[in-house]
C-alpha cells in the first residue's frame, strides 16, 4: 500500500512539474500562425489563386503546373523588394521560359504597382505581375513580411520559402534552379 501511495505521489508530482514548467518557460502547444500555414501547405498543397495581371488578363497558379514557379510577394514601397527585383528578372531571362515568376504586389494602389513595373521595363512573357488588392492571396500563404518568396517545383511542390531579400542571379542560384528544372520529380 505504501509503495502504491509513493508511486501515485510521484506521478502527481511529475504532472504538476510538467504544467508548472510549461507556464514558467513559455512552452505551449499553441503553434504560431506562420507554422500552421506551412503545415497546412505541406499537407494540402499550396493555395490556388486567380488574379488579374497588369494587362487585365486572368492568371491562375494552376496554369503553370508544368513549370518551376517563383512566387514572390512584394510592394513598390518595400526597399528590399526594389533591391531584389532586378535579380529576379535576370534569373527568369536566363532560364528562357523554364521558370515563371509570379510577382504578387501588395501595393496600396494599382498605379504604384504599374509605375514600379514600368521603371523595371518588365516585358517578359514569363514574368506575371499581379495585384492582390485585398491581400487575400498573401494572407492564404501567411505572408506578413515583404519580400517573401516561395520556390515551387513541378506540380507546385514547395521547395523553399524565403522571407526577406535574396540575390537571385548568382552562380549558386543558377545551379539550384538548373537542378530543379532538370528534375521533373521536383
Amino acid at each position: 500500500m505504501k509503495k502504491l501511495l509513493v508511486s501515485l505521489g510521484f506521478v502527481a508530482l511529475c504532472v504538476s512539474l510538467y504544467f508548472w514548467s510549461t507556464k514558467k518557460w513559455g512552452v505551449t502547444t499553441n503553434i504560431p500562425a506562420g507554422i500552421k500555414v506551412l503545415n497546412d501547405i505541406e499537407k494540402n498543397g499550396v493555395p490556388k489563386f486567380t488574379l488579374k495581371d497588369i494587362h487585365g488578363d486572368t492568371v491562375s497558379l494552376e496554369d503553370f503546373a508544368d513549370k518551376v514557379v517563383i512566387l514572390n510577394f512584394w510592394a513598390s514601397w518595400c526597399e528590399p523588394c526594389v533591391d531584389e527585383f532586378p535579380t529576379l528578372i535576370k534569373l527568369i531571362k536566363h532560364f528562357k521560359g523554364k521558370i515563371v515568376l509570379i510577382a504578387i504586389s501588395a501595393d496600396h494602389t494599382e498605379s504604384d504597382m504599374n509605375n514600379f513595373i514600368r521603371a523595371f521595363d518588365v516585358k517578359d512573357p514569363f514574368i506575371k505581375v499581379l495585384w492582390d488588392k485585398e491581400k487575400t492571396v498573401a494572407s492564404s500563404y501567411g505572408t506578413k513580411i515583404l519580400p517573401e518568396t516561395y520556390v515551387l517545383g513541378h506540380n507546385f511542390k514547395v521547395l523553399r520559402k524565403i522571407i526577406g531579400v535574396d540575390k537571385w542571379y548568382t552562380n549558386e542560384a543558377i545551379l539550384f534552379f538548373e537542378s530543379i528544372v532538370n528534375d521533373q520529380a521536383m
